[in-house]
C-alpha cells in the first residue's frame, strides 16, 4: 500500500481483514469454514 503498485489479489485479501473486523457477512463465515475444514485454522471471536 505503501508503494501505491496495484496487487489486486492483495488489496482485496486486505479489504476483507478490514471489513471481517466490523462486519460478519455470510460469505465471510463461510469463507471462515472452508479455511478451518482445509486448514484447521480456528479464528479468534470477538
Amino acid at each position: 500500500m505503501e508503494e501505491a503498485v496495484p496487487a489486486h489479489v492483495l488489496s482485496a485479501a486486505l479489504y476483507a481483514r478490514y471489513r471481517s473486523r466490523s462486519e460478519n457477512t455470510y460469505g465471510d463465515r463461510l469463507l471462515s469454514a472452508m479455511r478451518f475444514g482445509f486448514g484447521g485454522h480456528v479464528e479468534m471471536s470477538q
